[in-house]
């Protein structure tokens, strides 16, 4: 018992395609640009040690990032900065804002002394904002 006539062709559903590829454009261009926007920081290599409470940190726009690792080198960015130098780079980042947090990345077989005297140059030009960045559970 056929209710339409077999002369009535049947209509298709039709997916609107065009909207589908720009969404897709849209999509491909947020991804690849957040990506070049990554931090920098990740690029020394240092194995950081594991915390039971680790936080995901903020993404404020201006911080300081300072890596040390267990051979006692302290990078500020990128850049590899001796110790001896380490207070007068950072009172150039303070003459910016004291606000800024300091992050600090420690290899966990770095000594704490290092740690400690990082701290103190920080803390020395007004820098007071100071985290100290973990990983999550190994």
């Amino acid at each position: 018992m056929g209710f339409a006539s077999e002369s009535r062709e049947r209509v298709r559903p039709v997916l609107p395609l065009a909207g589908m590829v720009d969404v897709l454009f849209l999509l491909l261009i947020f991804f690849m640009s957040t990506y070049s926007m990554r931090e920098q920081e990740l690029s020394v290599d240092v194995g950081l040690p594991a915390s039971e409470s680790a936080e995901v940190g903020t993404n404020e726009a201006l911080k300081v990032v300072i890596t040390y690792d267990e051979e006692g080198r302290i990078f500020l960015g990128e850049r590899l900065v001796p110790l001896e130098q380490l207070e007068s780079e950072l009172t150039k980042l303070a003459a910016i804002s004291t606000d800024q947090p300091v992050i600090l990345r420690g290899d966990k077989e770095a000594k704490v002394g290092l740690q400690s005297r990082i701290m103190d140059a920080a803390y020395a030009v007004g820098l007071e904002d100071i985290r100290l960045s973990r990983v999550g559970k190994e």
